[in-house]
């Protein structure tokens, strides 16, 4: 948080009492004193220069959140505050939404919505992080996404999808804005991160950051980790244009991931892994899209990405041509794709349009995929309507969101999506999805009671779990949601979800899932008025029933599970130090059929931010 700026006062000046005696003055010495007189003026100048604050870079529109009692965004420190170290984390308090992970950090993280795995895109900065690995069978892995970079995120929760949007991190003042974030933890875990920002008189903007972290999980689960993110941005900014370029970089280096056969005997290890991944783009943009009556962006974005496999499936003792050809191919892959996006819009009062065009470019193809995007809200009514034609998985999808509070203790959301899939041959599939949550208020608590539910679809397989996942027809499906939001009592604060789904044989989702959190946070301002102190808590129980997964072989399977975890942080000035402690019980449990979670996991650091 930036301190308000305050003019520095001279202290060192006193009153002379002693009796002057007048001398002679001489010429020579009136100049050395006239000159040392400027020299002190322009030192007190230069010590006093006031900071600077200047127009920021342009950045990307965000939708309306809508929701009852609760709101998916976060700004940058409240951001850190969720204790997320990487997406995945942050996705795990959506309703309907069931994480799929393969372990700690390092290992893969793949969302699954209603059961679909490929339900979940994120957009960076406005453009879209689509799955270039061809490995993932188009879900993307959430853990090679630079969490860390975003100044804000916000999750729109659709009918159809989750959408996921980050903005990067900007800085707008002439002094220096650091920051150091150092992290430990079990498992060898060790984070370091580190930021720099810094805006020019002229306009002109200097900024990057870096994340490294190696984990080594215990010799029986497979062998050490480590990933390295690195994000950077030069440009320029007046009150109404803004040109930059930026980019976000992850390397990773995985170890092989061993399975418990003990739990599952028949499943494989995940192989080691070198990959890369790379998104830059050049943007020019006039206005905000948050406040401008007109305003209007243009980019170019290259995305690339770059594997380097280690083959696990040699033939031992080769007898034919073709077999010695296999074990000498190599498994490395370099995958590329070019956006071209332009988006123009307007904000009104509570009435927000926007438009874009959105061209790709890449992998022996091209597409244009256009999108409309429109919302209007009043403290009474807030309705969202989106819509987008085929995009790069050839799916084109509609959805409008509206919640109506007729009174202060009764609220009402609806909302309906569409989702049309060209990739069917004799005809164009289409899937309907429908959700609906009504809430009433007991004073300072929200209880909540609705309904999500989708027609059959075929649903994709997470291949990078494992290849023998197969895609797999899941019939139509009906969730029944409850919910508990709000003040408990005095400080103490209640986010509690549950579903209940219809039937116990759908694929990539569990039928019984709740999360419940509890949390205390205040900054105690009767003992603290000036701010300078925080302190967040927070225990989360989270149950979840057995989910199937379909295979070659028939249909795999991971049993239900509970975990409580906690979160401490306290603030003090700009310092954070952050405790968290997860499965306190030593829950043995897997989210994915064979790779085991890790047991009791402390993970605990400090974040520093400061100016120059």
């Amino acid at each position: 948080m930036q301190r308000p700026l305050q003019a520095q006062v001279d202290t060192t000046r006193h009153r002379d009492t002693t009796l002057a005696v007048p001398v002679p003055v001489r010429a020579d010495s009136i100049l050395k004193d006239s000159l040392a007189k400027l020299a002190r003026q322009d030192s007190i100048k230069r010590a006093t220069k006031p900071d600077t604050i200047k127009p920021p870079i342009a950045h990307a529109e965000l939708p309306m959140d809508i929701g009852i009692a609760r709101k998916f965004y976060w700004n940058r420190d409240s951001l850190f505050g969720t204790g997320a170290v990487t997406l995945a984390d942050l996705l795990d308090r959506v309703p309907g939404l069931t994480m799929l992970h393969a372990g700690w950090i390092a290992a893969p993280a793949i969302g699954s919505y209603m059961g679909d795995v490929r339900r979940v895109r994120v957009f960076y900065d406005g453009f879209e992080m689509p799955s270039l690995d061809p490995r993932t069978g188009g879900a993307l892995d959430l853990t090679q996404i630079n969490l860390w970079s975003a100044e804000d995120a916000l999750i729109e929760q659709a009918p159809e999808e989750i959408r996921v949007y980050l903005r990067s991190w900007r800085v707008r003042s002439t002094s220096a804005d650091t920051r150091t974030d150092v992290s430990t933890g079990d498992q060898q875990t060790n984070l370091y991160r580190g930021f720099f920002g810094k805006r020019f008189q002229g306009g002109g903007d200097l900024q990057f950051g870096a994340q490294q972290y190696g984990t080594t999980p215990p010799s029986v689960f497979g062998a050490s980790s480590d990933q390295t993110g690195v994000v950077g941005r030069v440009g320029w900014a007046d009150s109404t244009w803004s040109v930059d370029a930026f980019i976000t970089h992850v390397g990773r280096h995985r170890g092989v991931i061993t399975p418990d056969v003990r739990v599952a005997p028949t499943a494989d290890s995940l192989p080691g892994v070198e990959s890369s991944r790379n998104d830059a783009y050049v943007r020019v943009g006039r206005g905000d899209p948050d406040t401008s009556r007109v305003w209007a962006q243009a980019m170019i974005v290259e995305s690339k990405y770059d594997y380097t496999g280690i083959r696990t499936d040699s033939i031992a003792q080769p007898k034919t041509a073709k077999d010695s050809a296999f074990n000498k191919t190599s498994l490395d892959t370099s995958n590329a794709r070019t956006q071209y996006i332009v988006t123009a819009g307007t904000t009104r009062g509570p009435l927000r349009l926007s438009a874009t065009g959105r061209a790709f470019t890449g992998g022996g193809r091209s597409m244009l995929s256009p999108s409309v995007r429109a919302s209007y809200m009043l403290p009474r009514l807030a309705v969202s309507a989106f819509g987008q034609g085929k995009g790069l998985d050839s799916v084109s999808r509609a959805d409008v969101t509206a919640q109506l509070t007729p009174l202060p203790f009764v609220s009402i959301l609806a909302s309906a999506g569409r989702a049309s899939d060209s990739r069917v041959k004799d005809s164009s599939f289409a899937a309907n999805y429908v959700r609906g949550e009504a809430g009433l208020r007991v004073r300072n608590i929200w209880l909540l009671g609705g309904v999500m539910r989708r027609d059959s679809v075929r649903l994709s397989p997470p291949r990078a779990f494992d290849t023998t996942f197969v895609p797999a027809g899941d019939a139509a499906a009906t969730g029944l949601t409850v919910g508990i939001r709000g003040q408990l009592w005095r400080l103490i604060h209640a986010d509690v979800s549950a579903i209940r789904w219809n039937d116990s044989s759908g694929f990539y989702r569990p039928r019984y899932q709740t999360r419940s959190e509890l949390y205390l946070h205040t900054n105690l301002l009767q003992r603290f008025p000036t701010g300078d102190f925080g302190i967040l808590a927070s225990a989360v129980h989270e149950y979840r029933d057995g989910v199937r997964f379909p295979t070659a072989n028939g249909v795999a399977f991971t049993p239900g599970y509970r975990t409580i975890s906690t979160l401490l942080e306290i603030r003090i000035l700009s310092a954070t130090i952050s405790w968290q402690f997860r499965n306190i019980l030593g829950e043995r449990y897997a989210q994915v059929p064979g790779l085991i979670m890790p047991r009791q996991t402390n993970y605990y650091g400090v974040r520093w931010q400061f100016f120059d």
